[in-house]
């Protein structure tokens, strides 16, 4: 191969690697993950807003959502923290089991449960 095309290759070669590394580092490694957490934060303000005066519910609806928003930090730098997830998972578990809460929040929180779950179990490649 002449020494030109072999330079040409190779520029168009680095040039589509760089625009791959710069879509990448745009959207972080966990876009994916990030929108679930999202998601699930979205669905645990409005079980906590739903019912403002029970204390001890919107205490673990808090709890969930400090943690959930310590891991999507970890996420946002390319950590995935199982501990931060689990503390999660494991408040939005209490909101359900300490909590009257109305069927259709309760099995949007049963839904945000078992997606976090898998997100745990697939480390956050969905």
């Amino acid at each position: 191969m002449k020494p030109i095309l072999r330079r040409m290759l190779f520029a168009v070669t680095a040039a589509l690697f760089l625009a791959a590394c710069g879509a990448w580092a745009q959207d972080g490694a966990y876009p994916d993950a990030r929108q679930l957490v999202q998601r699930v934060q979205e669905d645990l303000r409005h079980v906590m807003h739903e019912d403002a005066r029970n204390h001890k519910q919107a205490d673990h609806c808090e709890d969930a959502l400090k943690h959930l928003s310590d891991f999507d930090k970890g996420l946002a730098n390319n950590r995935f923290d199982k501990d931060r997830l689990d503390a999660a998972i494991d408040h939005m578990k209490k909101v359900l089991d300490d909590n009257t809460i109305e069927a259709r929040d309760r099995d949007m929180l049963t839904t945000d449960i078992e997606d976090l779950r898998h997100l745990r179990v697939d480390r956050g490649n969905m």
